[in-house]
């Protein structure tokens, strides 16, 4: 899962089966999952935040920049309603 965290449960059945013969029900792991902290929101948040094609591509673009000339911003409690009114 920490390779593809993207993965549906019935794919993680299939690899556990192939792999290490081992035939588990989707409720098990499901709850196995959930004990492990991991949710559907989570998993699916992150794989949506991960891109190691674009991630590369942006790279090369700016590797000859200085690390000094960037500016990093944190917009992680932003959404999309957050700018709006809420009164009036």
């Amino acid at each position: 899962l920490q390779e593809n965290p993207a993965m549906y449960l019935d794919e993680l059945q299939e690899q556990l089966l192939t792999a290490r013969n081992k035939d588990i029900s989707l409720a098990t792991l499901s709850r196995a999952t959930r004990r492990l902290g991991m949710t559907h929101k989570d998993i699916s948040k992150t794989a949506a935040e991960r891109n190691d094609l674009l991630r590369a591509t942006w790279q090369a673009a700016y590797r000859d920049i200085l690390a000094e000339y960037f500016v990093w911003l944190d917009e992680s409690s932003i959404d999309d309603k957050t700018n709006q009114k809420m009164q009036g």
